[in-house]
């Protein structure tokens, strides 16, 4: 029951991506880049929890679902 390489290599892809999305937005909310105020600041950093969030969730389930090679 090994992990299919190419599975796993999107997996990594799709995770890496949301942490580094995650990261660049509070990047921008850290310094004030867009002259958000408080409630723009707010919803802008629930979106990019829920949707980091969700790309996790999303890569993990594909892993689980499409990562075993001995079911076809």
């Amino acid at each position: 029951m090994a992990m299919r390489p190419d599975v796993r290599r999107h997996t990594i892809v799709i995770i890496a991506f949301a942490l580094i999305q995650w990261g660049f937005v509070m990047y921008i909310l850290n310094h004030q880049l867009f002259g958000l105020t408080t409630p723009q600041r707010i919803l802008v950093f629930c979106l990019s929890c829920f949707g980091g969030a969700f790309l996790i969730f999303g890569g993990l389930i594909y892993m689980v679902i499409k990562g075993n090679s001995d079911k076809k």
